[in-house]
């Protein structure tokens, strides 16, 4: 117990060393590298970790240096290869050489023998298809390597079977192949979560190109019905003039509805600015304003304008007049009984901050949570578009969209763009 006691302070060295060596691994399995990279991983860290363990030894017997070498060796050779066992067993025996420990052709032996060994399960490693199945070859070569040590060291060095050597021989086989097991256990955990993850953002994927594959699909076909009933219609010969041009004019204005989905929906797929110029906020919001008022009237909707301070910012005018035009739009349509839409332009240091406030039924947190995504929408005839247009145009300009909302409180939209200098060229 004595002696157990003096070297618990190099035992926990030992298992902390090891712990954090295979914590860096852990970090490498995130990310993608090819067979020969994983290689030269795993023997830099097996390595370096079969070095610590050699330099901070727990002398159990006296002249016996124990320590959990083996443990990354065996881990090493089974997750890197044969060539990773040789080098690592190469390192090895030259730290051992270098420390100038006696009986180096005993050790030389021992370790060929092992290395032996792991080259024979390592096969069967490979073709594991279970964790469990992988524990078990790792407990066997764990145990195996310790005993065939223990048996080696006793025939052909000059030791002693006593009781506390086989207790202590038991305490070092107990502790290295509960290290190994957990080591494995651990590794195939994580290797398990990282491909759970891949999988789960592909599946992230797929359905959202389903989902948005079917609105689309769902959105452009109702325009498209309509306009193929009513160019159906126009072949009846007792048509008159009047239902003829009432019956184009139908077809064409869904015709444009389609236009106009499937151009927010490139918006939204390729958010990019092309032909970007110094936009005078106030001059924008101003003629937006008088853009949105003739809409607004018809709602029963006032519309408010503030300009505390101009700015102004890089954008394409476009699509910013779009993004406008969308939020002010949903604010007048989330106000059925009438109320106030409010227009607030300021400047928060080298930001130029566009408020856009209703007072119409507002949203719950649901709602605000779900805003921004694919076809989601508040709104029985919407599609959902006009937001994430508003949300991509915004991004590709650099800024960041803030939206604050209560049911029957109604909505805030603070857009966030950065500021830039009137003279700045834009060639």
């Amino acid at each position: 117990m004595d002696i157990l006691l003096t070297n618990l302070q190099s035992f926990l060295l030992n298992i902390l060393l090891i712990y954090f060596c295979f914590t860096l691994y852990f970090k490498f399995l995130e990310k993608k590298v090819n067979r020969f990279t994983h290689t030269v991983i795993v023997i830099s860290i097996c390595g370096i970790s079969i070095i610590f363990s050699m330099s901070f030894p727990v002398i159990l017997l006296k002249d016996i240096p124990i320590d959990f070498r083996q443990l990354p060796l065996i881990i090493g050779t089974l997750y890197g290869g044969r060539l990773a066992g040789a080098i690592l067993t190469a390192i090895l025996l030259s730290y051992r050489f270098y420390l100038n420990v006696p009986d180096f052709q005993t050790a030389f032996v021992v370790y060929a023998l092992m290395l032996l060994l792991l080259f024979f399960v390592l096969s069967f490693f490979k073709r594991a298809l279970t964790v469990k199945k992988k524990l078990w070859i790792a407990f066997c070569s764990s145990v195996a390597a310790a005993l065939s040590t223990t048996a080696l060291n006793l025939v052909l060095l000059p030791l002693t079977a006593t009781v506390s050597f086989l207790i202590f021989t038991l305490i070092v086989i107990a502790v290295q192949t509960s290290g190994v097991l957990l080591s494995v256990w651990v590794i195939e955990r994580a290797k398990k979560a990282i491909l759970l993850s891949e999988e789960i953002a592909k599946l992230e994927k797929l359905k959202t190109v389903s989902t948005i594959a079917a609105s689309i699909s769902h959105e452009v076909r109702n325009p498209l019905t309509v306009t193929k009933g009513f160019l159906q219609l126009l072949r009846d010969p007792e048509l008159s003039e009047q239902d003829k041009h009432y019956y184009i004019d139908t077809a064409l204005e869904a015709l444009n509805r389609a236009e106009s989905i499937i151009t927010d929906y490139l918006t939204f797929a390729k958010p990019s600015l092309v032909n970007v110029e110094i936009l005078d906020l106030q001059k924008e919001l101003t003629m937006m304003k008088n853009f949105v008022e003739p809409y607004a009237a018809l709602n029963n909707v006032e519309i408010k304008m503030t300009v505390k301070d101009n700015s102004y910012v890089a954008g394409e005018k476009e699509k910013l007049h779009q993004s406008i035009i969308n939020i002010s739009k949903n604010g007048v349509e989330a106000m059925p009984r009438g109320g106030i839409l409010t227009i607030e332009l300021k400047r928060i240091g080298n930001e130029a901050i566009i408020t856009i406030a209703d007072t119409g039924v507002g949203m719950d947190e649901e709602q605000l949570e779900r805003l921004g995504n694919p076809f989601f929408t508040t709104k029985d005839l919407g599609t959902g578009l006009g937001t994430m247009v508003v949300y991509s145009t915004i991004k590709a300009m650099r800024g960041s969209i803030q939206v604050k909302s209560k049911p029957l409180q109604g909505t805030q939209f603070i857009l966030s763009l950065p500021v830039v200098e009137r003279e700045i060229s834009t060639d």
